[in-house]
C-alpha cells in the first residue's frame, strides 16, 4: 500500500436569516483565519480524485444540540473555504469500549482506496482502522483494533493513541503517544497490524505526533501543554529531525527528543498562542499546486476559548510553513488571524459567495435567494449550479433551482476567458426552517460531472425570529465573540 500525503474564508459571506425579509452579511477578509470555525481538532487532511482537499477531524460536541460528531468530514477546492460534508461514522466500531468516542484521524490515499487510523478514548484506549473506496467515504470500520492500552510484550509500554502512519520504502511506520513517551513501530506490509519491535523517538510530555519528510531528512512535530485548558491553554507545537525516520529525533540544539527525567523538554517552539489565539497544536501538512507546503492545525480565539458547553473551541487554522536552513517555519511563531496571501490551487474556474442572502415567503413555500460570483481562470468554462443545505440535524440535502417558477435540481451557467459573471439563484427549502444554524453550499460541476469549486453561507435563524449573525459554519460562534 503506497501513500501519498497530501475558500477563502469558510463563511465569505455570513448570514443571518429571519422571515418575512430579512438580511445580512459579514464579509470575512481574504486570507483570514480560522478557515473552519465549527469544531474541527486535530484535523487530518489528503486530496482526493475529484481534486478537493478532505479534513476529518476529532469527534466533539459542537454546542448546538446535535451532540458528539464522529470524525466530522469537512471539503474544499482551495484549502480556504470549506463545506461540512458529515460524520465519517454514524456509530462507534463493534469492538470500542461502551462510551469510548473517536479522536485524532489519521487519514491516507493508498492504491485501493483510502485508510484512517483512529483512537478510541477511555481509560483503556486503543488504536483503530477504517477502510473506504476512496478518501471522500463511505467508511467501514476494521473488525479488531490494531493495539490497545495493556498489550503484551512487545508492545507493553506503548501509549496507543493519536496514530500517524507513515509509509517508507522498507513499509508502513506507526507513531503513537499522548504524553507518555512517542514510539515508532514498524508495520505489516498491508499497514493492518504492528509488525517490530517499538522505538521510543520522543520522550514524555508531548502528544499528537506528525511526520514529514523534506530535503532528505524526516520532521517530528508534536505538541505539547493541555490543548484544552480554556485561556490557560499553553498547547503548543514543537519540532525536531532525524536522519532515519526511526530517529534518532534532534532539535536545533542538537538536545535528543528523548531526555532523561527531569530534563527540560526539548524540541524547537514552530507554533505557540498569543495575545489572538489560544493553544494552536496537532498539526497535519500539506502542499499546494505551486510546491508550497501549508500547515493545518486547531486553535481557539482568545477571549471566546469555551464554548457553553465547556468544549475547547477548537477551529481549523491555515498558515505557510517554510523551511529556512532545513528546519521548519511558520511566519513569526504564532498563529496569523489574516494571512498575506492564500494557497495557489490550480482550478477551471473560481465560485465565491457575495452580497447578501435572505430568505423569503412565496406562495406556501420559503424562497431562499443568493448571490455567486464565477470568475474564469484562464479558459472560457460551461458548467451547472447547484445547491445543498445542511442544518441542525446535519442532514445534507439538495435544494432544487427556482427559475420561473419551476424548481430544477441545477442550471446551466458560463464565463468567458479571463471574465467574471456575478448570478443571482433562488433555491427552495425541503421544508420551512426551523431556528437553527444551517450552511447553504453552492457549487459548480461540469455537465453531468463531479463538483469543481464551490461557494459556501453560512445562515442562522434565531428562535425568537429576531436577526442573529452566523459565521458561515454549523455550530460556529458568531463573528463578534471571535477574538474577543
Amino acid at each position: 500500500m503506497r501513500i501519498s500525503r497530501g475558500a477563502r474564508a469558510l463563511g465569505a459571506a455570513a448570514v443571518a436569516v429571519v422571515i418575512p425579509v430579512v438580511s445580512a452579511t459579514a464579509a470575512v477578509p481574504a486570507g483570514a483565519n480560522p478557515v473552519i470555525s465549527s469544531i474541527a481538532p486535530d484535523p487530518s487532511v489528503q486530496r482526493g480524485a475529484d481534486g478537493a482537499f478532505h479534513v476529518y477531524a476529532s469527534s466533539d460536541d459542537w454546542s448546538d444540540g446535535t451532540g458528539y460528531r464522529l470524525i466530522p468530514h469537512f471539503r474544499s477546492f482551495d484549502l480556504v473555504e470549506w463545506e461540512y460534508v458529515g460524520d465519517a461514522f454514524g456509530s462507534r466500531p463493534v469492538w470500542a469500549p461502551e462510551g469510548s468516542f473517536l479522536w485524532a484521524p489519521d487519514v491516507h490515499v493508498t492504491d485501493t482506496g483510502a485508510v484512517m487510523y483512529y483512537t478510541t478514548g477511555g481509560p483503556a484506549p486503543c488504536i483503530g482502522m477504517a477502510t473506504a473506496p476512496g478518501i471522500e467515504g463511505p467508511w467501514t470500520h476494521g473488525s479488531v483494533p490494531i493495539v490497545c492500552f495493556g498489550a503484551e510484550a512487545p508492545y507493553q509500554d506503548l501509549d496507543p493513541m493519536d496514530p500517524e502512519v507513515v509509509f517508507t520504502d522498507d513499509g508502513p511506520v506507526m507513531f503513537m503517544g499522548n504524553f507518555e513517551g512517542i514510539h515508532a513501530v514498524p508495520m505489516n506490509p498491508a499497514g493492518t497490524a504492528l509488525a517490530g519491535d517499538p522505538v521510543l523517538v520522543a520522550g514524555t510530555g508531548v502528544e499528537a505526533p506528525a511526520v514529514l519528510t523534506r530535503e532528505g531528512r524526516t520532521h517530528l512535530f508534536t505538541s505539547a501543554g493541555l490543548c484544552c485548558d480554556g485561556e490557560q491553554s499553553q498547547y503548543r507545537v514543537l519540532g525536531g529531525r532525524a536522519d532515519d525516520v526511526m530517529g534518532p529525533y534532534t532539535d536545533r540544539q542538537q538536545r535528543p527528543l528523548v531526555q532523561g527525567p527531569g530534563a527540560p523538554l526539548p524540541g524547537d517552539v514552530i507554533l505557540q498562542g498569543d495575545a489572538d489565539w489560544v493553544g494552536p497544536g496537532h498539526v497535519d501538512v500539506t502542499t499546494d499546486d505551486a510546491g508550497q507546503d501549508w500547515m493545518l492545525y486547531h486553535a481557539a480565539p482568545r477571549g471566546s476559548a469555551v464554548l457553553p458547553n465547556g468544549v475547547q473551541r477548537r477551529y481549523m487554522m491555515l498558515d505557510r510553513l517554510d523551511w529556512v536552513g532545513g528546519w521548519p517555519v511558520v511566519g513569526d511563531g504564532t498563529p496569523s488571524s489574516t494571512r498575506p496571501a492564500d494557497p495557489v490551487v490550480s482550478l477551471p474556474v473560481r465560485l465565491t459567495a457575495v452580497g447578501d442572502a435572505a430568505l423569503r415567503p412565496d406562495r406556501d413555500r420559503q424562497v431562499l435567494d443568493a448571490s455567486v460570483r464565477m470568475d474564469s481562470t484562464g479558459a472560457a468554462y460551461s458548467g451547472e449550479l447547484r445547491a445543498t443545505l445542511t442544518g441542525p440535524d446535519t442532514q445534507r440535502v439538495e435544494v432544487p433551482v427556482l427559475v420561473d417558477g419551476q424548481q430544477w435540481p441545477s442550471v446551466p451557467q458560463s464565463v468567458g476567458a479571463g471574465a467574471t459573471v456575478t448570478r443571482a439563484v433562488s433555491l427552495v427549502p425541503p421544508a420551512p426552517l426551523a431556528p437553527g444554524r444551517y450552511e447553504l453550499v453552492v457549487s459548480v460541476a461540469g455537465a453531468g460531472g463531479p463538483v469543481r469549486e464551490l461557494a459556501v453561507f453560512g445562515l442562522e435563524v434565531a428562535p425568537d425570529g429576531s436577526l442573529s449573525m452566523g459565521s458561515g459554519a454549523l455550530g460556529s460562534a458568531p463573528l463578534g465573540s471571535l477574538g474577543g
